[in-house]
C-alpha cells in the first residue's frame, strides 16, 4: 500500500520542490554558487577567523538580497574555538533574532533562549533523543526506506535526489504526523512559502493558516484517539510555566512544534544525505571501503557532516559589547557562525578540506552546538544510516551514470547538489 500511494505523488511537484539547482532554490539560497567553497573559505578564515560583514561579504560576493533589509552590523565567524564558543555563551549571544519566526510558526525553541527555551525545549526532546531512535526506524525509516527503493532497484539507475533523498525525511516526518500521503507535498509547499526569503510576509502568514487547516484535524483526532505517532506524544506531553506549573500543550503549542519540526526534518537530512552520497560516489575507493565494511557506514556519515555542512551558517545576536577575534562586536549586532569554515580549521583536523572517512572521529559543528544543538540530530543520523546501508545492499555497484552531466554542490544557504544521477547492477 506505501509503495502504491508514493507512485501516485506528483513528480513535478516533487522536482519543484526539492530542485537544489532550480529558479526557485537560486533566489533563496545562493544556489548558483558552484565555486570551490572550501578554499573560498580557506582564504577567508586565512585573512582573519573574524571578519565585519556576513559570510557572504567576507567571500568578496555582494551582500545577499536577504541581508540588505538588516539595520544591524553583523560579523562572521570562522574557526572552530570562536564558533563553538558563541554556541556555548547563551548569555552574551542568544537566538532573539530567530523570534521572527512566531508569526508565521508560533513560539517555538529556536528563538527562545534561557529557561524558557530549557521548558519547552524538555517536551519533545524525548521523542527525539537517542533512545528513540529505534522508535523511529521501526514505525517510519526501516519501511519508507524499503518502498523508496523498491520502486528503482529494476530499472538499474536512478536520480537518487528526487527519488530517495527528498522523499525519505519528507515522508518520515509527514508519516509520523499521520499526514496522508496526497496532502504531504502540499504541506511541504506551504512550509517552503512560510520561511521563503523571497515570499510577503501575508503571503508566509498565509501559508502558515493553509498549514494550521491541515493539521488542526489531526492535532483534533488524536487527542480523542492517541496511536503510537508523534502528534499522539505532543498532545499528551505537559509544558512547565514560569511559575513551575504543568499544563497540557495547546493547539498553537501543538501545531508551532509541528512547523518546526516539519520544516527541519524534511529538508536538513534531504539535502545531506544527497552530500553524503555525492562524496562517496566521488571517492570511489572510500566507496569500496564501506561496501566491504559497513561497520564504516558511521564514518562515512559523520565525515560528510564535517566536510560539507547543508545549512553553513547559523545566526545569534550580541546581548552586550563584546570582542571576538580582536574584531569589536556591539550589543545587537548579528553574527554569523560559518559552520562549514569551522569544520575545516586546520587547528582541529588535519588535511581539512579533504574527504576522509578513515580520519579519527571527533566532534564537529554540523548540528550546531550548546543549549540549541540540533533537537533531530540522533534522527537525522538514524535516516542517513539506514539509509545508506539499504542503498549498498539493494544498488550494488553504485556509481555515476556516465549518460548524465557529473553534478555539482552548490547553494551558500541551502548546499547540496541538484542531482544524482547513478548506474548500478
Amino acid at each position: 500500500m506505501l509503495l502504491e500511494e508514493i507512485a501516485g505523488l506528483d513528480p513535478d511537484g516533487i522536482r519543484t520542490l526539492f530542485d537544489t539547482g532550480g529558479e526557485y532554490r537560486r533566489a533563496i539560497s545562493g544556489g548558483d554558487y558552484v565555486e570551490d567553497f572550501h578554499a573560498d573559505l580557506r582564504r577567508a578564515r586565512e585573512s582573519g577567523a573574524v571578519h565585519e560583514g556576513c559570510v557572504e561579504e567576507a567571500l568578496g560576493l555582494p551582500r545577499p538580497e536577504y541581508a540588505r533589509r538588516w539595520s544591524e552590523p553583523v560579523v562572521s565567524v570562522f574557526d572552530y574555538a570562536t564558533v563553538n564558543a558563541v554556541f556555548r555563551d547563551s548569555e552574551t549571544f542568544n537566538s532573539e533574532i530567530l523570534r521572527g519566526t512566531f508569526a508565521t510558526f508560533g513560539p517555538n525553541i529556536l528563538g527562545m533562549d534561557g529557561a524558557e527555551h530549557t521548558r519547552h525545549r524538555a517536551v519533545v526532546q524525548p521523542s527525539f533523543g537517542r533512545a528513540a531512535t529505534q522508535w523511529w526506524i521501526d514505525r517510519w525509516i526501516a519501511g519508507i526506506t524499503d518502498a523508496l527503493l523498491s520502486r528503482v532497484e529494476e530499472r538499474g539507475r536512478a536520480e537518487l535526489n528526487l527519488d530517495f533523498c527528498a522523499l525519505l525525511p519528507l515522508l518520515t516526518i509527514t508519516g509520523s504526523f499521520g499526514v496522508r500521503m496526497a496532502e504531504t507535498l502540499r504541506l511541504r509547499e506551504l512550509i517552503e512559502r512560510m520561511i521563503g526569503a523571497d515570499v510577503a510576509r501575508e503571503d508566509k502568514l498565509a501559508a502558515s493558516a493553509a498549514a494550521a487547516d491541515l493539521l488542526l484535524p489531526l492535532i483534533a483526532d488524536r487527542r480523542e484517539n492517541p496511536r503510537d505517532d508523534l502528534i499522539s506524544r505532543l498532545v499528551q506531553e505537559r509544558v512547565r510555566d514560569e511559575d513551575g506549573n504543568l499544563h497540557g500543550l495547546t493547539d498553537e503549542d501543538v501545531l508551532a512544534f509541528a512547523r518546526l519540526i516539519l520544516t527541519a526534518g524534511s529538508g536538513t537530512t534531504w539535502r545531506q544525505l544527497g552530500i553524503t552520497l555525492w562524496a562517496l560516489l566521488n571517492n570511489p575507493a572510500q566507496l569500496d571501503a564501506v561496501r566491504r565494511d559497513r561497520s564504516l557506514v558511521r564514518a562515512a556519515i559523520e565525515e560528510s557532516l564535517r566536510w560539507e555542512v547543508t545549512d553553513p551558517t547559523f545566526f545569534r545576536m550580541a546581548t552586550r559589547d563584546t570582542v571576538l577575534g580582536g574584531v569589536s562586536v556591539p550589543a545587537g549586532s548579528r553574527v554569523a557562525l560559518c559552520l562549514t569554515a569551522a569544520n575545516h580549521d586546520p587547528a582541529r583536523w588535519g588535511d581539512p578540506d579533504a574527504f576522509d572517512l578513515f580520519r579519527p572521529l571527533r566532534p564537529h559543528l554540523s548540528f550546531a552546538g550548546g543549549p540549541h544543538v540540533c533537537l533531530g540530530m540522533h534522527l537525522a543520523r538514524a535516516e542517513m544510516t539506514v539509509a545508506l546501508t539499504a542503498i549498498l545492499d539493494r544498488l550494488p555497484n553504485l556509481r555515476w551514470d556516465p549518460d548524465a552531466p557529473r553534478p555539482v554542490l552548490m547553494g551558500l544557504q541551502m548546499r547540496g547538489p541538484a542531482r544524482l544521477p547513478v548506474v548500478f547492477g
